[in-house]
């Protein structure tokens, strides 16, 4: 079973090459977008498929669970966060920027979405989704010849 992740303003990476989207922002963009375009970053996100659920971590440094929004719609999760900038800091050097992001997932149809549960520790949001029990794997069991 696989999560298939949305983002429907992404545009086509060049997989063969993935120093010509480097260079093409370089050539498009003004200085500001194409910096802006290197630091921003989204969380990662591990999916970890159980016998009875599927367990998904987002990384996310700095922020507070107050800052996410979890949303599902038919078969759609969506994890958001948002938080205010402090614009007196002045970076040397910035390799992620989490103060906004938007992360999108189409479920599978065998995922209870009444029975989705949050929480957040040490900087990682975990989310626990349980699979309907139509889903979940029997135990073997010997068949009677009779």
């Amino acid at each position: 079973m696989t999560f298939v992740n949305v983002n429907p303003r992404r545009r086509r990476s060049h997989v063969a090459n993935p120093f010509f989207n480097l260079v093409n922002d370089v050539l498009t963009n003004s200085v500001g977008e194409t910096e802006k375009n290197l630091v921003k970053s989204r969380p990662a996100v591990n999916v970890i498929e159980g016998k009875e659920d599927f367990k998904l971590e987002i990384a996310a440094p700095g922020l507070k669970k107050s800052d996410f929004d979890i949303n599902v719609e038919k078969d759609v999760l969506t994890i958001s966060a948002k938080v205010e900038k402090v614009e007196d800091v002045k970076y040397s050097r910035k390799e992620f920027d989490y103060n906004e992001f938007k992360r999108t997932f189409h479920l599978p149809k065998t995922i209870d979405i009444s029975k989705i549960d949050a929480r957040f520790e040490d900087g990682i949001l975990y989310l626990t989704l349980a699979k309907k029990e139509e889903a979940k794997e029997l135990p073997a069991r010997k068949i009677m010849i009779g």
